[in-house]
């Protein structure tokens, strides 16, 4: 690993020198063999490059920062191996590369190593994000990537296989193992990628400069995998190294991906993910839409024909996959709505409840208080008002500790609510004060005095009570809880534990 200003310089000398390379053996710069030697040397330089790179910065890191350059260097070993033998076999045999042949073996290698590379870098993610609810793997959301993966290189398959693959697998009539080579590189190639679009949308992901260029790296070979297969497939007399610049490209991307820096623990997520998101959103449906303009093309032109098997094989799994990923997606839809429904009515209630108690708090009090108030101008319908205020509470909190003071009021309030009917209002208005509304003309005075007889000796309390039964047209909320706050405050000039009423 190097510094950040380091290396900028070496990503830009490595890029030059491998597109310098790759222009000059595919526009006649070199020409004839010259430039046949050229692509070579190329890709096995870039492949050494890139092995080199991840072997010699893995020395220095730890953790899941060296256990992917490991792999990935691996990876590069082998690759670097299959590319060696194909060069043997063109500059030096001055032959056609046979198909299987050890130099297919090298070139697949980089697929499992790239793969641990990928799951140990998707794995070490950050865990200090705000948004842990949708950051949460579930079993559903597991499924649903799995079944997305699935749906891509479905798709993507079908596609190549309908365009080239499939032309080319028919052409030379292979035997089993050339078959199942041909069908190796773009299907691994395609798994690849769909993991990297996956992880590149994780917001958690920590290692995200190496995953885009290693990223990048990956989609070079692909590239030129398929370009490969699609030259082969129309019987081109020659491959173009225009075709190759993946193989030139593509390793020293991946040898970048092991020299860029580490990013900084304090570094936190980056929140401009807009582009991933909508790339990971439209992961499985961009594939899907081209493959079906595809074969509907085919169909108006006239040009379809009888499907083969893997055609079949292909369009019946990814339409399964399609069914099974709505269903997926729309049982996660119906528990999130519930879920969400949940926790509104769970802030509704907190918005309008006392945290400790569990009763009403003031501003639901009071709206209720406005609502029976202008039922009451209304109506005629009579209420009640209790203002309820312990008495030396505060000696309380100051003998025996705020503990035992919150256990009292939790005390107070279960008495209370055995003291009302399930109609009226019992509600905690600040420290050691409840407000207690009571619908009907005699019910008031009757609950006031129950009040008092629940609480007991151990608790003292000042009971405040007013009871609107005649309609007053100056009366307000407002005024109708100042005039029981002064009745409650007439019963403990009084000496407490006692009620004062006013009509």
């Amino acid at each position: 690993m190097i510094g950040t200003r380091r290396f900028a310089i070496t990503a830009a000398a490595v890029l030059v020198a491998a597109t310098a390379a790759s222009v000059a053996a595919s526009f006649d710069i070199v020409k004839g063999d010259a430039a046949v030697v050229l692509d070579d040397l190329a890709q096995l330089a870039t492949g050494l490059f890139a092995t080199g790179c991840c072997w010699w910065t893995a020395r220095r890191a730890t953790g899941p920062d060296r256990r992917w350059r490991l792999a990935t260097g691996f990876g590069m070993a082998g690759w670097s191996t299959g590319q060696a033998l194909w060069t043997w076999y063109q500059l030096v045999e001055r032959r056609a590369v046979p198909s299987p042949s050890p130099a297919d073996a090298g070139y697949l290698s980089i697929v499992p190593f790239a793969f641990i590379a990928l799951l140990v870098i998707g794995n070490f993610r950050r865990s200090d994000t705000p948004d842990a609810l949708l950051d949460r793997r579930s079993v559903s959301a597991r499924l649903v990537l799995l079944l997305d993966g699935l749906i891509v290189v479905g798709s993507l398959f079908a596609l190549t296989w309908t365009t080239s693959l499939g032309g080319l697998v028919a052409s030379g009539n292979p035997s089993s193992a050339a078959f199942l080579v041909a069908i190796a590189y773009p299907v691994t190639d395609l798994v690849l990628l769909v993991i990297v679009v996956v992880l590149c949308a994780d917001r958690k992901v920590v290692l995200r400069p190496q995953l885009r260029l290693l990223g990048l790296g990956l989609v070079g070979l692909a590239v030129s995998d398929l370009a490969f297969a699609y030259l082969v497939s129309v019987q081109a007399r020659e491959v173009p190294p225009l075709a190759n610049a993946g193989f030139v490209i593509g390793p020293a991307l991946i040898g970048l991906a092991a020299l860029a820096p580490a990013p900084s623990p304090s570094t936190g997520p980056n929140r401009n993910r807009r582009p991933w998101q909508w790339a990971y959103l439209l992961m499985p449906y961009v594939p899907l839409l081209i493959s079906s303009v595809l074969v509907l093309r085919r169909t108006i032109i006239g040009e379809i024909g009888p499907l083969d098997g893997v055609e079949i094989g292909c369009g019946f799994t990814v339409f399964v996959a399609v069914i099974l990923r709505q269903l997926v997606t729309l049982v996660d839809n119906t528990k999130l709505v519930l879920l969400l429904r949940e926790s509104e009515r769970t802030l509704t209630h907190q918005a309008h409840h006392d945290p400790l108690t569990g009763l009403a708090n003031r501003a639901l009090f009071e709206r209720r208080l406005d609502e029976a108030m202008d039922c009451h101008q209304r109506d005629g319908t009579p209420f009640g008002l209790l203002f309820v205020d312990l008495d030396d509470f505060k000696a309380v909190n100051d003998a025996s500790g705020h503990a035992h003071g919150d256990a009292l009021l939790e005390q107070v309030a279960q008495r209370l609510l055995q003291c009302v009917r399930d109609t009226d209002v019992v509600a905690r208005l600040g420290g050691d004060e409840f407000g207690v509304l009571v619908e009907g003309l005699e019910e008031p005075e009757k609950v006031a005095f129950r009040v008092l007889d629940v609480l007991g000796e151990e608790i003292s309390a000042s009971v405040g009570v007013v009871i609107c039964a005649d309609q007053d047209p100056e009366a307000t909320a407002a005024t109708v809880l100042s005039r029981a706050d002064k009745a409650m405050y007439e019963a403990k000039r009084d000496g407490g534990r006692g009620l004062v009423i006013h009509s």
